[in-house]
């Protein structure tokens, strides 16, 4: 009994030290990011390196950089070692979609979230001013949109909203708001091919609205035009 209860002590002890090792691990890699030693695509340390140079054991190493893996942060290239990831955005993405499916969130939520968003976003392109060349770029997504259908269309507004996105010129919203697109256009590629005439009409006017909108900079008129823009592809979703 004495042996058991030892063991398992040990056990405890040793698993903390990891615990400890890998945690000092991920702090240092991103002390080194910080300082821009490490930056996006950079390659990172081996887990020997690491671990030498931590003074720590190859298994902390090996957890710290699995755990960072996990969130996204880094990616795996066979053969070639351990990189700081290029799409960060894609563990948001992952991380909404684990909490749909725990119900810690719900689709209705995301979409509150999105509409919201949406609104700051195309503030904040009023408040900035568009360029020629944006204004040419969204006004050419409208007037297509009205002459495709099915998978173009679907393409179409895709772009458009990611195009009023990068118009920021905010890296915080553009990763953000990458994520929660990526999770929202599941849903909002099923309306827009399954909604019937009418329903595609009105969804095109909401996107004219949006363009004009932000060329008059009527804020009042933009949001009403998101608003129903989201009214019609929520209650499409049901």
């Amino acid at each position: 009994m004495r042996q058991g209860c030892y063991k398992l002590k040990q056990d405890n002890m040793n698993q903390k030290k990891i615990s400890q090792e890998y945690e000092k691990a991920i702090q240092y890699i991103y002390e080194l990011m910080k300082s821009g030693e490490l930056t996006i695509g950079s390659r990172l340390p081996t887990e020997r390196a690491l671990a030498e140079t931590l003074g720590i054991g190859r298994n902390s190493t090996r957890e710290a950089l699995s755990i960072m893996h996990g969130m996204g942060l880094i990616e795996r290239r066979q053969g070639s070692g351990n990189y700081i990831s290029e799409n960060v955005g894609q563990s948001i993405k992952q991380t909404i979609l684990m909490m749909i499916a725990l119900k810690t969130i719900t689709k209705r939520e995301v979409c509150e979230f999105r509409r919201m968003m949406e609104k700051s976003v195309c503030n904040a392109v009023i408040h900035t001013g568009l360029t020629k060349e944006q204004q040419e770029r969204l006004e050419s997504m409208v007037n297509h949109m009205s002459m495709v259908t099915g998978e173009n269309l679907v393409d179409t507004d895709k772009a458009f909203h990611e195009e009023l996105i990068a118009d920021t010129g905010n890296n915080l919203w553009i990763t953000l708001m990458e994520a929660v697109v990526e999770v929202y256009r599941e849903w909002i590629d099923y309306v827009i091919k399954h909604a019937d005439g009418i329903k595609k009409k009105k969804l095109l006017k909401t996107h004219e609205m949006i363009y004009d909108s932000l060329i008059k900079k009527d804020i009042e008129t933009l949001n009403a035009a998101i608003d129903e823009h989201y009214d019609i592809i929520e209650e499409l979703l049901g």
